[in-house]
């Protein structure tokens, strides 16, 4: 098949066919909003994130509404994928190829003078060898296009394309969903009812967010329906293809084979040299058995016969790969942050339950998931916002489970996902909050709890239920 003839195949609309619902869905993600309002601006558009997270769905979704509420011309929109063997077959196929066939036989227009805008969507881009150069190329001649591309994780396109590309990309990040997200699909696609918005938790304005929340949890109807479907995400986890088969056994094999075995023999492997990629599944299955825990990479070494300059690149790996979270031990001093115990986590708690094969929860179970859910949460937020998270465990053993070190102030976050918090589950978050309360960078000016159902607030303390902590 030539070029010309698979970019007619892959572009449906060209013959005003509608794209195939199934690519559509019926719910849209957040960043869907987000992807829109930038359409229109100049910089390469790059949306970053896991396997089957539902990028190549915000991509047609877009194309969607270029289509039906903008009404842009349907030649001016090209889709293509990097890994379509009909247009890349070997290393020694370009992108400039199928670009030139795009312009010079659908399109008729030459790059150097375009009528108006044309977007193109190019998923999977960093199965294309060179691409950053190319874009770099197109981009810094200023032509009427506006890129849009995906990657299955940040090592993929920022490997060899940070520098080239600098300042001419803005990136979107597209993670399993959030508690909030999840939610708003299962009403979508289970319950057929509209969205529940819980108020975001702002944290400049701790009071005012908590007096939203106490008038929220008045409705106990509400909480309970909110409570059943957290019970459902901490088991099966925040990946949107879950609503199409909500049967936990094809769920988790799906979980398995798609994402776990694939996602590191298939994407890991395509870009870095590992020699011994059981090793880094086995590291993956041993952090999901020891899910929150500190680890030490010494420590480690041991369980896999490696080196710890390997252990700590396939530790990274995973983390860029969004398999795992990452936390350091909160210190002022950067050689203690540097030479401490990491806490390591599975980022997306499905694919935590599948790797142990758990189908269902114990408390204590809950209790670490609920955990590491929180770590993903703030990560989401650091990401956006430019903070840095941490874990806090001093030379007395006290420990809390999330520091969130926002340059001009610091945020002390516990988990204590119970019935009951006595006053000694307490004690290390609010002698923390007391040691840091007169810095003047790294201040601390409250501290929040995450519990199971209480809500309330006790001095600077605030009792959050999870299932109503949204960033």
């Amino acid at each position: 098949m030539d070029i010309k003839q698979s970019l007619i195949l892959n572009n449906v609309w060209w013959q005003d066919k509608k794209i195939n619902p199934e690519f559509l869905l019926n719910k849209k993600r957040d960043e869907f909003n987000t992807i829109i309002q930038k359409l229109d601006e100049k910089r390469i558009l790059s949306i970053i994130g896991p396997r089957r997270v539902g990028k190549s769905t915000l991509i047609y979704q877009a194309i969607d509404y270029l289509l039906n509420t903008l009404k842009i011309d349907k030649k001016r929109i090209l889709f293509f994928s990097g890994d379509d063997p009909t247009l890349f077959f070997n290393e020694n196929d370009k992108l400039s190829n199928v670009l030139e066939v795009y312009f010079d036989e659908i399109l008729k227009e030459s790059f150097t003078n375009l009528k108006s805008k044309v977007y193109i969507f190019i998923d999977e881009i960093h199965f294309i060898k060179n691409w950053q150069n190319y874009l770099k190329i197109y981009f810094d001649r200023k032509y009427n296009v506006k890129f849009i591309i995906t990657g299955s994780s940040s090592l993929h396109l920022f490997k060899d394309a940070n520098e080239s590309l600098l300042g001419r990309i803005e990136n979107i990040y597209v993670l399993p969903l959030t508690f909030q997200q999840f939610l708003n699909f299962h009403r979508a696609y289970v319950a057929k009812k509209d969205d529940i918005i819980i108020p975001k938790f702002d944290l400049d304005n701790p009071e005012e967010s908590f007096t939203k929340l106490e008038q929220l949890y008045e409705n106990k109807n509400l909480q309970l329906t909110i409570n059943e479907i957290l019970n459902e995400y901490v088991l099966v986890g925040g990946y949107p293809e879950y609503f199409e088969n909500r049967d936990i056994d094809v769920w988790q094999k799906l979980l398995l084979d798609d994402i776990i075995t694939r996602g590191i023999y298939k994407d890991i492997l395509t870009m870095y040299n590992i020699r011994s990629p059981e090793v880094l599944e086995k590291l993956l299955y041993y952090i999901a058995a020891n899910n929150s825990q500190t680890f030490s990479y010494a420590g480690m070494t041991s369980n896999f016969n490696i080196d710890t300059i390997t252990l700590i690149s396939y530790v990274g790996y995973l983390k860029q790969a969004f398999l795992i979270n990452v936390l350091e031990n909160y210190s002022t001093n950067v050689g203690k942050v540097i030479r401490a115990n990491k806490k390591l986590s599975i980022l997306d708690n499905g694919i935590q339950n599948s790797l142990l094969k758990k189908k269902t929860l114990s408390d204590d179970d809950i209790g670490h998931i609920i955990e590491s859910m929180l770590a993903f949460d703030i990560r989401l937020l650091s990401e956006k916002e430019n903070y840095n998270e941490y874990y806090y465990k001093n030379t007395k053993k006290e420990e809390i489970d999330i520091i969130v070190d926002r340059k001009i102030d610091i945020i002390p976050i516990e988990v204590k996902y119970k019935n009951k918090i006595e006053t000694e589950d307490t004690k290390t978050i609010k002698n923390f909050c007391d040691s840091y309360k007169d810095k003047i960078l790294g201040k601390v000016n409250y501290g929040i709890i995450i519990t199971k159902n209480i809500l309330k607030k006790q001095d600077n303390i605030y009792f959050i239920p999870y299932s109503l902590f949204n960033l």
